[in-house]
């Protein structure tokens, strides 16, 4: 992907070699700088940013709309002859629990000079979940054939609603699951948020009241991963099964 940026005298162009990324993935690319004034110019500083912004702050034209990642410095006082251009070459990590890009928002890069926050270029990074998170939501669908829903990026966590087998007898009472991921470190999180249907007597009759359970897990590289280094379905089914038993009904509808 390409952008192009003008802060004249200077043209800024930025290029990538991929258009999507996953979480926690390495990103690089080119930065090339040139000068259009016949005079020499120089730049105090030249930066490439990784920030997430939301798209109706963006589109309004909100101060403070970014919420920056990460920093690459490329040059400090950098001087270019007239007409001259330069390129340099960036590589850094994206996070691993970067956000991914939904109808909301989306990851950044910003390039430019010593304003790049305000005024300069920027690309948007589509990202999306790295394969262990999308591994254990496929555990979800094909063990105990959920129906994955879209996923979003929330307060810092991947939220992905998953509803129950149509007809399910064995989660009769659970309308769906909200189920939260992210990776803190080498550790993944998870976080379980059940909508169940519960009676409730209201008079001389029984109604369908609905309310919230919440399980959380954590689990360790150990738990995640088999020693071949590949996702450990094992593990995730049964800490799928911990979390949901406690939203099978104790009175089958």
């Amino acid at each position: 992907m390409r952008s192009t940026f003008f802060d004249r005298p200077l043209e800024y162009q930025l290029l990538t070699a991929k258009e999507e990324w996953l979480q926690g993935e390495p990103i690089e690319g080119k930065l090339s700088i040139r000068n259009m004034n016949p005079e020499k110019v120089i730049a105090k500083t030249v930066d490439v940013l990784l920030a997430y912004g939301n798209f109706r702050k963006i589109k309004a034209g909100e101060e403070n709309c970014w919420e920056v990642l990460h920093r690459e410095n490329i040059q400090k006082d950098l001087g270019l002859d007239g007409n001259q251009q330069l390129s340099y070459d960036w590589r850094f990590n994206l996070p691993s629990n970067a956000p991914i890009t939904d109808k909301s928002g989306s990851l950044f890069l910003l390039f430019g000079g010593e304003d790049v926050l305000n005024r300069g270029g920027r690309l948007d990074v589509r990202i999306k979940m790295m394969e262990l998170l999308q591994s254990f939501l496929q555990t979800f669908v094909t063990q105990f054939q959920f129906v994955q829903r879209s996923a979003k990026y929330k307060d810092g966590w991947t939220e992905v609603q998953l509803d129950p087998p149509t007809g399910s007898r064995e989660f009769s009472n659970l309308e769906h699951v909200m189920c939260y991921l992210r990776m803190l470190g080498e550790k993944l999180e998870l976080k379980y948020r059940c909508k169940i249907k519960t009676l409730k007597k209201d008079g001389e009759s029984m109604k369908v009241r609905g309310k919230y359970l919440e399980v959380s897990q954590t689990l360790t590289a150990d738990d995640y991963l088999q020693t071949s280094g590949f996702p450990n379905r094992s593990c995730f089914r049964e800490m799928i099964e911990i979390a949901l038993s406690e939203a099978k009904p104790t009175v089958v509808f």
